[in-house]
């Protein structure tokens, strides 16, 4: 594996951009640097036109384990400080919920925390056999953070997310997969291989229509005026753009078309 900067190895596989964690014998806990590296990561493949989708994952047969409570001090713990932090998280959220390209978490060993909190942000989630989440934050005297107030719930309901969060229970992989945490299950050390053949599933839809069904999606569109209106909002644009075209042109001639994400 190349060289982590940052506690982030970044790799080109396919047209998948992988993303991957790692904070040795710390379960890849996060950390400010690298929490940094990976929005910067995700904000560039926006404009890759390569880059079909984003994988994220970990190292050493962990996903994350959390925010690595080492590295915080008293210092950085004061209510300006906890703010100044908690505005750079909501920046990697919102790249991973509402940036253009789609997210894909490969799941191996534990996501507690905020790493349960960055799986359930991603449009797809892979996890293997003997996985683990927990939203462990009532175990540390804080506030499930990430979006997990928000994105948990619409994985697997209000009652089940509410518990899970109340408890701070960890659940396995199988019973994640059971309550539409996890998407999908494979085999123990076969998440990121998974994952990739996700990634290439996308190359069969235009760039531009993922892009707003993730910014419909991020939006939390509640009801039928609001999607009618983000249809008249987006459709006319994307009826005009290469990538429509040369599927018509496609269709017509029972061909493929290739979309270039214009």
């Amino acid at each position: 594996m190349t060289d982590a900067i940052d506690g982030l190895v970044i790799q080109r596989r396919g047209p998948a951009l992988v993303l991957t964690m790692t904070n040795p014998g710390r379960k890849n806990a996060f950390y400010p640097e690298m929490r940094s590296r990976i929005a910067e990561a995700i904000a560039g493949a926006a404009s890759d036109a390569a880059v079909r989708a984003v994988v994220l994952t970990g190292a050493e047969g962990h996903f994350c384990s959390g925010a690595d409570l080492r590295r915080v001090s008293d210092a950085d713990n004061g209510p300006l400080a906890v703010r100044e932090r908690l505005k750079s998280v909501h920046r990697l959220l919102e790249l991973i919920v509402g940036g253009a390209k789609p997210t894909i978490a490969a799941v191996e060993g534990d996501a507690f925390g905020a790493g349960m909190s960055m799986a359930a942000a991603a449009d797809v989630v892979i996890a293997a056999r003997g996985a683990r989440f927990g939203a462990s934050f009532a175990k540390i005297g804080l506030l499930p953070d990430m979006g997990l107030l928000y994105t948990l719930p619409l994985r697997v309901g209000l009652p089940k997310a509410r518990r899970l969060m109340m408890t701070a229970r960890t659940i396995a992989a199988e019973e994640a997969a059971a309550i539409g945490l996890v998407d999908e299950l494979t085999v123990e050390g076969g998440a990121l291989e998974r994952a990739l053949a996700v990634a290439a599933e996308f190359e069969a839809s235009a760039p531009l229509s993922l892009a707003a069904i993730k910014a419909a999606m991020a939006q939390g569109l509640v009801g039928i005026d609001d999607v009618a209106r983000f249809e008249l909002n987006t459709v006319p644009g994307l009826a005009n753009t290469e990538d429509h075209l040369a599927a018509r042109k496609a269709f017509l001639e029972k061909s493929q078309a290739v979309f270039v994400g214009r």
